[in-house]
């Protein structure tokens, strides 16, 4: 599993109908940004790690 699934995956508990990939990409984008975010407060993740995701 990739670093980018994996964040994907993460964010979608929250609300499985609203961020799903499959029906609101746009969204599933946005939720992944935000669980980077934490990621990266958090020290799971370095900025250039994230940078390279994207």
């Amino acid at each position: 599993m990739t670093k980018a699934e994996a964040i994907l995956l993460a964010g979608i508990p929250n609300a499985p109908s609203v961020y799903a990939p499959t029906k609101n990409p746009e969204l599933a984008k946005q939720r992944r940004k935000q669980v980077m975010k934490k990621m990266i407060k958090y020290g799971y993740l370095t900025e250039q790690e994230a940078e390279n995701i994207e």
